[in-house]
């Protein structure tokens, strides 16, 4: 009876992985004062990029997307790995905050944006390490001290990718987190991001990488 019930849970999973429904979504928020340009990308279709109008450092916008759409918000169709807002339509009502970083009326978005931070807070770009001094021998041993933290500190961000991989495999994230972090792993962590990846494999984002 178990074994029956677990393969209904499974077949379940991938039917709704597979017909994600269509849904209404209002976004709006407040940017910052100095910004003028705010595309709105779905999927990373930015050949569709919709360029949303700003009035009084306010924008409003309602659309029909699939429910497993991800919605970036960003002031340049580039860079998705560093985009303030991307948004994943599990309500009706979004609203965004560009001053305070903050998502409201969206779970999985507030979701999606603490797991990414987590991600790239892990990396060891920019990290270094400062030596004041003449010596050779000095600059040396900072040299390869900071190739060591920094190996150290990509190898941390690689099992945070596969973690959150797994810890949210029933649920949409791992298909952005695998677009945007997938050329950090090395092939073993490739190899088991793909095998915990499952049926989001085939979500429309993936296949920009293929």
């Amino acid at each position: 009876m178990k074994r029956i019930l677990f393969l209904f849970s499974a077949l379940f999973f991938v039917a709704v992985t597979v017909s994600a429904k269509k849904v209404k979504v209002t976004i709006d928020g407040t940017v910052s004062p100095s910004q003028t340009t705010l595309y709105l990308i779905v999927n990373e279709d930015t050949a569709h990029a919709q360029l949303l109008p700003i009035v009084d450092g306010h924008f409003s916008v309602t659309l029909k997307v699939d429910s497993n759409d991800f919605i970036r918000l960003h002031d340049w169709k580039e860079w998705p790995e560093r985009a303030a807002f991307v948004l994943i339509p599990d309500s009706r009502h979004i609203t965004v905050n560009w001053r305070d970083g903050s998502i409201e009326g969206s779970k999985m978005s507030k979701k999606l944006k603490e797991v990414c931070r987590e991600i790239q807070n892990k990396s060891p770009e920019g990290f270094h390490i400062d030596v004041f001094s003449d010596d050779p021998e000095a600059w040396k041993e900072a040299h390869e001290t900071g190739n060591r933290i920094r190996q150290q500190m990509l190898m941390e961000q690689r099992e945070t990718i596969l973690r959150s991989v797994k810890e949210n495999r029933d649920n949409v994230i791992p298909a952005w987190i695998v677009f945007c972090y997938y050329n950090l792993l090395d092939e073993h962590f490739k190899h088991e991001v793909d095998a915990t990846l499952g049926m989001w494999q085939k979500h429309p984002i993936l296949k920009l990488l293929r």
